[in-house]
């Protein structure tokens, strides 16, 4: 193939990119030397161009370089060329992230060997897509360029109209929260960048960003410094005068409650809704952003289940969705093979024929790939079911033979999805690596966990299924899918015990006990992710898991005073809730009667009722929140009273009493 041929064919390409402001993926495939001798003749082409590159030797037309899978680090940044070098390693989502910082008019290179996806389904999937982008190949004739229309002149009214909204939050009515959705490459960052700019121009205001994480932030202070003239940039902050824009992390937002003007939420799908919705009901300015159909991930559960909720306790909010793309222009090739291949876009159709019998059954990894329908309402469900469901989750449930999708059936439709891994049977020389410190195999979540944290090696050795994902279409939530699927599962009796590890919230731990699995395991880090507290439930009947329960319960009553004394108390309930009644000796109710009537004082009668929850557990679901937190989770007074909203030790104390007063007549 002569190489002047490419370089016409490149040039070409390119002039097409621009004409049309798309973006164009360009396949390199052949040998190493090949590849080199290519690459030679193109990349001088690269210099009016700014170059990114993921994967690969970095080459001296690039102006960032990041490995194979932290294409996240470009997010936030422009480029007219990046080369993808497969050869090194192939991550989806560093791909899909790193793809995202193109502009319209360029080309995303993809430098692969011939046989680079060849072998498991997933490659397959893979292999089939990248040959629908423009393939230059060894010993292969030049595929054909088309050609594409000039695009429309770029229109930027609909970003506009998202900063003017943005700016009505923070002076316009109180508690008219804004929800600002949009696809990738819509400018959302940009207009929260230039309105928060906008604001501190026109009044010294301390404006909040909050974000799963300060990486996801920086496009949008990026932004706003561009508007800003001799602006302070600071780790976490930008100063303006007296005016600051900072970034707080949510855990610490709440635990704070810092006072600011205005809140923006961005990532919002990211974030847990229960602390979506104590912002919401804490801030009366805020602003919640989110990717709808993300290259990292999907945010369909924020759209669906949040949005509902605000719009009941926040009923003038507003809400504005970007549809129109600013880095390239409408109907952009690049983007609509990036959703096709990864999908992106998955949304389940809607259900609207009666609800009839279920069928439940195993879906193959070759059925997926086959019936590519059922891969994509699959999916969907995850997707709408889980806040973090990613283009690698979709290779992971085509390549990982460990990994098996149930699904469930009516009217011929899908309406229930499970995505479970195979686990144990780890041999003694494993486990006594892993007991060690010294290994720690991939997978096998919680055998590991079992025999490391609780030394429980038989658990380890036992065949096991641990459940990743449990997922019910959107509109036949709460009428018993989940359970009749995971029934039915149980009924397999496949396994010598099932498992699931999840953020813990008091909907999830009420729905798993509910199904007869019972938690062994609390973790002592939030997720950086959810912000949760990570729970490993498990089914079966061995006598271990009695073992495995009781660690649970004393774990449980001493962390929940320290490790774990910020939950919730509603987990509380719902953690404590699973525990059994102890048998102990009678508690002298007429102390505590006495306490509550105003005799005493707390100190006499504190470990009397520390005894008494953690006897009667059922105890748990009757008590005041108050209780929780002064008993049981043993927060001073001074707190509580910030917490309830009263003035001082006394006046909390006050309540205290009167509330366990009518727990105790109640109770007779």
């Amino acid at each position: 193939m002569n190489p002047q041929s490419i370089d016409t064919f490149f040039v070409e390409l390119l002039k097409s990119a621009l004409f049309s402001n798309h973006r164009f993926g360009l396949v390199l495939e052949g040998d190493d030397n090949w590849i080199k001798q290519q690459c030679s003749a193109l990349y001088p082409i690269f210099s009016q161009n700014v170059v990114f590159q993921l994967g690969g030797n970095q080459i001296d037309e690039s102006k960032k370089s990041v490995r194979y899978n932290q294409g996240h680090f470009l997010l936030g940044q422009e480029c007219r060329i990046l080369i993808c070098d497969l050869r090194s390693g192939f991550d989806a989502n560093a791909f899909t992230a790193a793809s995202g910082t193109v502009l319209g008019g360029g080309i995303v290179l993809i430098i692969k060997k011939t046989d680079t996806f060849k072998g498991s389904i997933a490659k397959k999937w893979l292999n089939d897509a990248f040959s629908k982008l423009n393939v230059i190949s060894q010993n292969s004739p030049l595929p054909s360029l088309s050609v594409s229309e000039q695009a429309s002149q770029k229109s930027f009214e609909e970003q506009h109209n998202a900063i003017d909204k943005i700016i009505r939050v923070a002076d316009g009515h109180r508690k008219r929260p804004l929800i600002m959705t949009a696809d990738r490459g819509r400018g959302k960052s940009s207009a929260l960048g230039i309105a928060a700019a906008k604001l501190i121009i026109e009044k010294q205001r301390h404006i909040i960003v909050t974000a799963p994480s300060i990486a996801a932030v920086q496009p949008v202070f990026e932004h706003a410094k561009r508007e800003l003239v001799n602006v302070v940039e600071k780790k976490t902050s930008l100063q303006y005068g007296q005016a600051t824009i900072e970034f707080v992390a949510p855990d610490d937002l709440l635990t704070r409650l810092p006072n600011c003007d205005c809140l923006f939420v961005d990532e919002a799908a990211a974030i847990p809704i229960p602390m979506l919705q104590k912002i919401a009901l804490h801030y009366n300015r805020c602003v919640f952003s989110s990717t709808i159909h993300g290259y990292e991930g999907c945010g369909r559960g924020f759209s669906l289940k949040f949005q509902a909720w605000l719009k009941t306790v926040r009923p003038n909010g507003n809400t504005v969705h970007i549809r129109q793309p600013i880095r390239w222009a409408d109907n952009d090739s690049f983007e609509k093979w990036l959703f096709d291949t990864f999908l992106l876009n998955a949304e389940s159709e809607p259900y609207a024929e009666p609800l009839s019998k279920t069928t439940f059954c195993r879906i193959s990894q070759q059925q997926l790939i086959e019936q590519p329908h059922i891969l994509k309402s699959c999916f969907a469900l995850l997707v709408s079911a889980h806040y973090q469901t990613t283009p690698n989750d979709l290779l992971l449930l085509l390549s990982d033979e460990a990994v098996h999708v149930y699904a469930a059936f009516t009217n011929n439709q899908c309406v229930g999805c499970i995505l479970a891994v195979e686990e144990g049977e780890l041999d003694d020389g494993i486990l006594s690596d892993i007991q060690n410190g010294s290994r720690r195999p991939k997978g096998h979540l919680v055998p590991v966990l079992l025999s490391n944290h609780l030394g429980l090696s038989e658990a380890a050795q036992q065949r096991s299924l641990r459940i990743m994902r449990i997922a019910v279409h959107p509109d036949l939530h709460s009428i018993g899918i989940g359970s009749e699927m995971l029934s039915k599962l149980l009924g397999l009796n496949e396994y010598e015990y099932y498992s699931s590890s999840f953020g813990a919230t008091e909907e999830l731990i009420r729905f798993w006990h509910n199904n007869e699995f019972v938690p062994i395991k609390l973790g002592s880090h939030k997720d950086q992710a959810s912000g949760t507290y990570s729970v490993v439930m498990v089914h079966g009947q061995h006598g271990w898991i009695d073992d495995a329960q009781q660690y649970f319960r004393d774990a449980l009553c001493y962390g929940v005073s320290s490790t774990w004394s910020e939950i919730d108390t509603c987990l509380v309930r719902a953690l404590l809730g699973t525990l059994a009644p102890l048998s102990s000796s009678s508690i002298p109710y007429s102390l505590l009667k006495r306490y509550a009537g105003g005799g005493a004082n707390f100190d006499s009668v504190a470990a009397i009722l520390d005894k008494w929850w953690q006897a009667e557990t059922s105890l748990i679901t009757k008590v005041e929140d108050l209780f929780i937190r002064r008993v049981v989770q043993r927060k001073a007074w001074s707190c509580c009273a910030r917490e309830f909203g009263l003035t001082g030790k006394k006046q909390t104390e006050k309540m205290f009493r009167e509330q366990l007063g009518k727990l105790l007549k109640s109770l007779n």
